[in-house]
């Protein structure tokens, strides 16, 4: 199965590796880039990392932080091996966190740790706790040669499957793809990652397939079952 990979450019290089050495005949365009931002942290009990950039960045700053939650365990992982003691949600989403760490949070001091395009899932917990942002990161939506190549490869019935690693990526991908694009896309096979993703691509009119973990890991589970079908 050839599969389009639709994600950064910082992790897509290593996903497509990853996906080869699976069997996947795996390509990949970035529809986004990543602009990293200088920021503090406020006075918090509890720091919410949203990201593996944003892990990154927390990382590479050396920033002293309270209790961790994270979001993946991918995210988990880099924090841990810099030595963050860090708790992960049972589904890697937002909504996981203010339903699954409601009772924990309640009353206490919250920053989130993220991209300047989240969703609004997070900002729920100002509902019962202190809550404030700080970005790490802007997401840039890309219009260019690489990615109207991408599109133009999709048209031409060279890829099998989409995988839309995020909402905002899913909105460049669309703000890219013409009608034609948009017919060929009902002949393959679309995953999304995480429910806002999905969302974003019914509305849009198209079911997408959706990983029993939101991971690039559940993703390859996913392709294989679909392979096997």
């Amino acid at each position: 199965m050839r599969v389009l990979i639709l994600r950064p450019s910082e992790l897509l290089e290593k996903t497509i590796e990853t996906f080869r050495r699976a069997g996947i005949e795996a390509y990949g365009c970035p529809f986004v880039s990543l602009q990293y931002e200088e920021f503090e942290v406020p006075k918090h009990d509890f720091a919410i990392v949203t990201s593996q950039n944003s892990a990154r960045e927390i990382v590479k700053k050396g920033l002293k932080l309270g209790k961790v939650i994270a979001i993946g365990k991918k995210t988990a992982e880099i924090l841990e091996n810099a030595g963050y003691e860090v708790m992960i949600p049972t589904r890697y989403e937002s909504s996981a966190i203010v339903e699954e760490f409601r009772d924990l949070l309640k009353g206490k001091r919250v920053v989130a740790i993220r991209s300047d395009k989240g969703g609004d899932a997070l900002r729920r917990i100002s509902e019962f706790a202190d809550y404030s942002e700080v970005f790490a990161y802007k997401i840039v939506k890309l219009n260019g040669e690489e990615q109207r190549k991408e599109i133009e490869r999709l048209k031409s019935g060279f890829y099998e499957a989409v995988v839309f690693s995020s909402k905002m990526i899913a909105e460049s991908f669309f703000e890219n793809c013409d009608a034609e694009c948009l017919e060929k896309l009902r002949e393959i096979k679309l995953i999304a990652i995480g429910t806002p993703t999905a969302e974003f691509l019914s509305s849009k009119g198209f079911k997408a397939f959706v990983p029993d973990e939101f991971t690039f890991d559940g993703v390859l589970r996913l392709i294989k079952s679909i392979e096997k079908s």
